[in-house]
């Protein structure tokens, strides 16, 4: 299990200490920050709460699985029309395996990239496989954008909010909509090779090989979205696994003895995938998943102790769902090594 965490350290390039040390401290910040509101919710609450969940931790568990199918779909699309992509159940296990990594190493969400990069190398051209894993994740996060603001449109306009929040959230969705509809523009017009001749009139040495390899990236990158279909569908695919969330919510809701309607549990989802996406840097989301919820469901007039339950479920199932994601890739380096590769 070790050699398949390292697979996401390899890649990564040294972080200044700085940088690592505002790392630590968010971790540790949420990490309080959960303390503190277990203690002020009050331990026993939380766990009657936690109790109530029972067998309805196996729905959880499956939804996810089917989340984890809509993104494998969202993914396949990401791909040039004309070229031979991976067998889908390798791109099943591709995603469980870059999830895992995600979820359990503090990489900001790219190590698990890495990963399912290396993972369908394999079985097409390198190329291809970077090019869509790139594709790939900045349509995931533009269907997660366009689900927010539809939620917030249909369902979250009438839902009393403190105007300090409300007007934090529409700044803060704006500038992240803002910067990922420009990093599409540029993925498009060749974001990678502009890249490396910036840095050339930086002052940085780009080698040759690695410079013409950006190119040949950006080429493939641009293939993709030539096709019609291909963003779009990719864009859908992964839309359905957002949507998934809030059928995650209505079950933990009903397991709580909330008597959710749809209409609620797709508002705390909402909300929830908002604070997330604000909070991107924390690692792990550590405290923000569970402090996130506890808050939401305190604006709603709900018990925010069951709020906190329902970050606590979460947490629980993100890390099930890793340890399934790690024998994926243990199994899979196993293969390698056993292929002589």
């Amino acid at each position: 299990m070790s050699d398949a965490l390292s697979i996401a350290a390899a890649p990564r390039p040294t972080r200044t200490s700085w940088l690592r040390w505002v790392e630590r401290g968010l971790l540790i910040g949420g990490i309080v920050l959960f303390v503190v509101l277990v203690r002020r919710l009050g331990a026993v609450d939380v766990w009657d709460n936690l109790r109530l969940i029972g067998w309805g931790f196996l729905l959880v568990l499956a939804q996810e699985f089917a989340s984890f199918n809509f993104n494998t779909l969202g993914w396949s699309f990401a791909f040039p029309p004309d070229q031979p992509r991976p067998r889908y159940l390798h791109l099943l296990e591709a995603r469980l395996s870059g999830e895992a990594i995600n979820n359990l190493t503090p990489t900001a969400t790219m190590g698990g990239e890495v990963v399912r990069g290396r993972m369908i190398a394999e079985q097409c051209d390198r190329h291809t496989a970077w090019a869509s894993v790139a594709v790939a994740k900045l349509s995931q996060t533009f269907a997660q954008m366009c689900f927010v603001f539809l939620g917030l449109l249909f369902v979250v306009r009438d839902v009393p909010l403190p105007d300090g929040f409300r007007r934090g959230l529409f700044i803060g969705l704006g500038l992240l909509t803002t910067g990922l509809l420009t990093g599409i523009v540029m993925q498009r017009r060749g974001l990678f090779g502009v890249g490396a001749r910036l840095a050339v009139r930086l002052g940085i040495r780009v080698p040759e090989a690695l410079h013409a390899q950006l190119e040949q990236l950006d080429t493939e990158i641009a293939r993709i979205y030539a096709a019609p279909t291909a963003f779009i569908g990719s864009v859908a695919g992964f839309f359905c696994g957002w949507c998934m969330g809030a059928v995650e919510v209505y079950i933990i809701m009903t397991c709580l003895d909330l008597a959710p309607t749809w209409s609620l549990a797709l508002t705390v989802e909402v909300l929830s995938v908002a604070i997330d996406a604000l909070l991107f840097f924390v690692p792990a989301k550590a405290g923000v998943q569970e402090g996130g919820k506890a808050l939401i469901f305190g604006f709603l007039g709900l018990d925010p102790a069951k709020g906190l339950v329902l970050g606590i479920v979460r947490r629980l199932r993100e890390l099930t769902w890793s340890l399934v994601g790690l024998i994926v890739l243990a199994r899979h380096q196993a293969r390698q090594r056993a292929a002589g590769v």
